[in-house]
């Protein structure tokens, strides 16, 4: 599903990149992602829930978070559920 979304941008964002459809699209998709990396953080930093729960509340990938998370010296919590889930993904 999509949504048409019409914002104005400085030329300075823009200047230098392509100006195709699929290479735009692709800007904002990196730039909700990161976006979303960076509010899910701090959420877990603010105590709001483990990183899997406020993963799964914002949509993003568990595991890029916790590499997110590392990225930046947030060292995730982990209990035996935690770490039995973990190793689960690798089997």
């Amino acid at each position: 599903m999509e949504q048409e979304i019409t914002i104005k941008i400085s030329r300075d964002w823009i200047e230098g990149l392509p100006s195709e459809e699929l290479t735009l699209k692709q800007i904002i998709r990196l730039g909700i992602h990161q976006y979303k990396v960076e509010r899910a953080l701090k959420l877990y930093c603010d105590g709001v829930g483990s990183l899997g729960y406020i993963a799964e509340q914002i949509g993003i990938n568990k595991q890029d978070l916790i590499c997110a998370a590392r990225r930046q010296n947030i060292v995730p919590e982990t209990s035996d559920l935690t770490i039995n889930e973990e190793l689960a993904e690798w089997r």
